[in-house]
């Protein structure tokens, strides 16, 4: 059976994952070191613990979109957009999941 949409918001979840997997993309050409700053001045925010970097990754990955009332969250497996009862993961680059552990270092391949 179909699943159609409830709301305007469910017809926005298209052209918002759209956005927001261009930003990561747009995102995971920076070094380590830049994304680092790149997330503290998104979020003006310390990175001092594993919670505050991720918030801070969301921050950065939805800074200037309109989510539409899709919440995202950090996950295990990725960035994760919900709705209602409906979620959807993007996936993210080990970059990414090497800035939320604390790793540091100015590595380029970390970005692949």
């Amino acid at each position: 059976m179909p699943i159609l949409p409830h709301d305007v918001s469910d017809l926005h979840l298209a052209p918002l994952l759209l956005a927001l997997e261009a930003r990561i993309d747009e995102l995971s050409k920076l070094t380590l070191d830049e994304f680092r700053r790149h997330v503290a001045l998104v979020g003006n925010r310390p990175d001092w613990n594993r919670a505050v970097r991720e918030g801070g990754v969301v921050e950065a990955v939805q800074h200037l979109i309109d989510c539409h009332d899709w919440d995202l969250r950090w996950t295990d497996r990725g960035i994760q957009a919900s709705h209602g009862g409906h979620k959807v993961t993007l996936g993210v680059p080990t970059m990414f999941v090497a800035y939320v552990e604390g790793k540091h270092g100015a590595t380029q391949d970390l970005g692949s």
